[in-house]
């Protein structure tokens, strides 16, 4: 009886088993049965029995065995098992090619067309089915050496409605891509470079030396000791030199020489040794990313042209891949000292950046129209970008921080009119340019990330995104102006953020008085006396936190570092708000030209704030030239963020508080009835120039989760009283049977947790849709009939069925 594994029936049909003498000096490396039944091989497109029979295939997987006597010289032919143990071994097979075992897999070689690779799963004596059966030694190995193999995946057989209709343009497009996918095998996906590495082993073997010497030479200029003093007993020679100890050296030369340069300019008490650690990071980065190219670079020839046969890769594109991978790998010892090079600004920003965390969205100078339900809907869809953007703290190069940042753009700005996600098509959304909001709304939108996200460490991020990326250009196209919103960003919330501070104190005041304060409180809030003021004692001065080491540490370095690049912010920012008489010439003097000495003489003048001028924010792109100071370039400038001052001053008009919401969505009624503070939830019903019966209708929090269902699910039955009968006498019957009907994000609706306050049933019960269900399926009678562990059980699920019954007619 022929055995089961096809590829020992074809073997032993053949004439091969006859040149193999003798038998114990081959070995036969098997494909795994189940991979030769359900797999199929693609590069040849011939059936797999055909491939299998053929002679390449069959003597391709037979090892030729040398004789141990065969080895020339006594002891050498004698090798033991822990000497051979963990190396790789060469065997050559019965038709001339090579393969290579190591530990417990095997490697094709020189004479295979494609490179595979297959584990060795174990080993059997065999005896065929002969007259004269011999010993054969069997390899069973996970996939087969010779071809392409992709396995039939067998489509359930599932009856779908409409899945006929849905298949007729499919259909139309069958024999394109039959046609496409016969002349051309399908190439391998390759995401990262790791990704690379995997699929192509005889590359990474030989760029595996190369990189781990790079990266201990990266860790060597880092961690290397001081050399010691001259009095020592042993002083060693120094170690040569590599390529990222050299670029260090050259920075720091270039550093120390920059610093010496000129001796007549006045002492600045900036840290400049910061700086100079940053040039060498970047230095020695840039240089272990140009190395492993060159590394790449130098694999063989037929590797490299495998390589761009079955991928889709390019040159730039590998290039980036590298670049990554070199910055992820050396990722923990950049960013922590960058981290600390710039940790005092970041603590100054966090700290400004907790303050704003009650801010509301419409204090962000966003003109939002359609009432409460479109600021409720776009507080909605800007949750994907918050979410998106917290991701970045868990980034481990540059290259992911910036993409996050993109994503995070991009999902901003292409919001849509609703929050539901049906408004919109995938083919609608895919035809959508880039940027679909003006570059003012964006702004806004990316400020109210960056402060519900609560991201930490965003200067350092700033600065290992704009400084140590080499080959993506991050000044230009879309990642540049990127970047540029998101410097833009920042430098307002360090400079020109008091305004927003000071309205989330106001914001936070209020939320307090609402939920634990007095009534007396919350009165001195909503209608403040002719004599009170905004409660500004508190408040800081836009221009209070200005201070200089901030300025300079938002202006990016331009300084060269030898052959490297140096870049220019494409958005360049002005602190001082000129007053309206400053428009007039004064000369342009040469303040550009000795910056140092302009600082020294204006120094007096440079505190010297008056209140600045609202005006409407703005984003706009540099125009000026690198002489920024010199009066043509000035007058010339669009304005941008940082040039207008407090341009996005939190509203605290009271009528602006009474409609703030806090990062659930809240309200000041929900915040009142989730408080179940009566008196103040019946005090801001009264005050209807605020609390319009259309807002009270509208306001619902991030789970869509409306007032009265809101007050039901605590069962305060005082709140639920007040809510609804405010409800009841501000509505007409449908408008109420509307806002019953309202449902949250899991379904519910308000009639689905009248089992905590089971008196409503008889009071609304004949408006309440009995048959809706929620995401589970179940109706408000069964969610009646579920709570069995209720007091009134009896009388409460009796009096949902009448009412349920009653509806019914």
């Amino acid at each position: 009886m022929q055995p089961l594994n096809p590829f020992l029936a074809a073997f032993f049909k053949s004439s091969l088993p006859s040149q193999c003498t003798p038998v114990h000096h081959h070995i036969l490396l098997v494909p795994s049965t189940d991979v030769l039944l359900t797999f199929r091989e693609t590069e040849s497109g011939s059936a797999p029995a055909e491939v299998i029979a053929s002679e390449d295939f069959l003597a391709s997987h037979v090892l030729r065995v040398p004789s141990p006597n065969g080895v020339a010289g006594g002891k050498d032919g004698a090798q033991n098992l822990r000497e051979v143990r963990g190396k790789a071994k060469q065997f050559t097979t019965l038709n001339g090619k090579s393969v290579v075992i190591k530990d417990a897999f095997i490697y094709s070689n020189k004479g295979f067309k494609t490179l595979a690779q297959a584990q060795l799963l174990n080993d059997i004596v065999f005896y065929p089915d002969v007259f004269e059966p011999r010993q054969w030694l069997l390899y069973y190995i996970s996939r087969p050496l010779v071809g392409v193999w992709e396995e039939n995946k067998i489509t359930p057989a599932i009856l779908v409605p409409g899945v006929r209709k849905r298949r007729i343009p499919d259909q139309k497009q069958i024999p394109n891509a039959e046609s496409t996918e016969n002349t051309a095998p399908r190439k391998k996906d390759i995401k990262s470079f790791h990704d690379l590495l995997n699929n192509f082993p005889m590359i990474a073997r030989q760029m595996q030396p190369g990189l781990e010497k790079l990266f201990v030479e990266f860790s060597n200029v880092f961690r290397s000791p001081l050399p010691p003093p001259p009095s020592a007993e042993h002083i060693p020679d120094p170690p040569p030199n590599g390529s990222i100890n050299n670029a260090a050296r050259r920075a720091r030369s270039n550093s120390a020489l920059a610093s010496t340069g000129d001796e007549g300019r006045l002492p600045v008490t900036e840290n400049f040794y910061a700086e100079d650690d940053e040039d060498i990071m970047r230095a020695s980065l840039e240089t272990a990313v140009t190395t492993a190219i060159d590394l790449f670079q130098g694999v063989d020839k037929q590797q490299l042209s495998l390589l761009g046969a079955t991928t889709d890769l390019t040159g730039p594109l590998v290039e980036k891949l590298i670049e990554r991978y070199v910055t992820e790998n050396v990722h923990s010892q950049l960013w922590p000292r960058l981290n600390a090079l710039k940790r005092p600004y970041d603590l100054e920003l966090e700290a400004k950046i907790r303050k704003m965390q009650f801010i509301d969205i419409s204090q962000l100078g966003i003109a939002i129209d359609g009432g409460s339900k479109a600021k409720h809907d776009l507080i909605i869809q800007l949750g994907p970008a918050v979410e998106e953007f917290k991701k970045i703290s868990a980034a481990t190069c540059p290259q992911v921080m910036l993409d996050l940042l993109l994503s995070t753009i991009k999902i901003v700005s292409r919001l849509t009119d609703s929050s539901k996600p049906q408004a919109a098509s995938s083919d609608a959304s895919s035809e959508k340019p880039i940027m679909t909001i003006n570059a003012d709304t964006l702004v806004s939108f990316l400020l109210y990330v960056v402060i519900r996200s609560q991201v930490k460490q965003l200067q350092a991020r700033l600065i290992y995104v704009r400084n140590f990326i080499f080959i993506d250009d991050v000044d230009s196209g879309e990642l540049g102006y990127a970047l540029s919103t998101f410097e833009a960003v920042l430098a307002y919330l360090v400079l020109d953020s008091a305004g927003l501070r000071r309205a989330s104190r106001r914001n936070k005041a209020l939320w307090d008085a609402a939920r634990t304060g007095t009534l007396d409180d919350l009165i001195k809030i909503m209608e403040p006396g002719s004599g009170a003021a905004d409660d500004d004692e508190l408040s800081e001065s836009p221009t209070s936190s200005r201070r200089a080491s901030t300025v300079l540490n938002l202006q990016n370095d331009t300084r060269s570092t030898g052959p490297s690049r140096s870049r220019r912010s494409s958005l360049r920012l002005s602190f001082n708000d000129p007053s309206p008489y400053e428009h007039y010439s004064h000369g342009s003097g040469l303040s550009h030209v000795f910056p140092f000495q302009a600082e020294g003489e204006d120094e007096t003048h440079a505190h010297d704030f008056s209140i600045p001028i609202r005006r409407v924010k703005k984003v706009a792109m540099d125009t000026r030239s690198i002489s920024g100071d010199s009066e043509v370039s000035f007058h010339s400038r669009t304005g941008s963020v940082g040039t207008i001052g407090s341009a996005l001053e939190g509203d605290i008009s009271v009528n602006r508080l009474s409609q703030t919401n806090n990062s659930f969505g809240e309200s000041v009624l929900m915040m009142a009835i989730q408080a179940e503070r009566a008196e103040t939830l019946k005090y801001l019903l009264s005050l209807t120039d605020y609390f319009s019966p259309s807002f009270v209708l509208d306001d619902m929090n991030n789970e869509d989760t409306t007032l009265l269902s809101a007050a039901i699910q605590l069962g305060n039955a005082q709140i639920i009283d007040l809510t609804l009968g405010f409800i009841i006498t501000s509505t007409t019957p449908e408008q109420l049977v509307s806002y019953l009907a309202q449902q949250d994000i899991w379904g519910r609706s308000c009639a689905h947790y009248l089992f905590n306050a089971p008196s409503l049933i008889t009071r609304i019960g004949h408006l309440i849709p009995w048959r809706q269900r929620d995401k589970n399926g179940q109706t408000p009678l069964f969610a009646l009939c579920r709570s069995y562990d209720h007091k009134n059980y009896l009388e409460m699920v009796e009096a949902g069925l009448n009412a349920a019954a009653a509806a019914q007619h």
